[in-house]
């Protein structure tokens, strides 16, 4: 991976820094002209610095970096407590981050011990060829 395959920006704990965490990576998406994961991995983005936000309450750090045939984000941070797919009622109005990740990223983790002074990175990947996962996507998010 060279230089140009990963950018990262930190960010600090406040509201506002989620649609910033957002323009990131669709800025770098666009600069590396893979407008197909634009939608998928900004969604994805905003719910894993949200809780960055809310449940970390540190400084946090997003990266995007390019492979074969996906891109991979990561959302690091300095708290230790590892995010959980919780199941809400139907009119709940939180708590469905980590299940939306789970469903829509072809792959998703967390890591420990992350770089740059960061407790864990929480991380997920999406294509970057074909579209039939990005189609299911929109249909499934058609029917929240």
């Amino acid at each position: 991976m060279t230089a140009s395959d990963k950018e990262r920006v930190v960010l600090p704990s406040e509201p506002a820094s989620v649609g910033e965490a957002r323009r990131f990576v669709r800025r770098v998406l666009l600069n590396w002209e893979l407008a197909d994961t634009v939608e998928v991995a900004t969604l994805l983005v905003s719910e894993l610095a949200t809780n960055a936000v809310l449940h970390a309450r540190t400084e946090f750090s997003v990266a995007v970096s390019r492979g074969a045939g996906e891109v991979t984000v990561e959302v690091l941070d300095g708290s230790a407590v590892l995010p959980q797919v919780r199941r809400r009622s139907s009119t709940a109005a939180t708590g469905r981050g980590v299940g939306l990740v789970g469903r829509l990223a072809t792959a998703w983790g967390v890591r420990a011990g992350a770089e740059d002074g960061f407790v864990k990175a929480v991380w997920f990947t999406v294509p970057v060829t074909g579209t039939d996962e990005r189609a299911w996507a929109g249909d499934w998010l058609e029917g929240l």
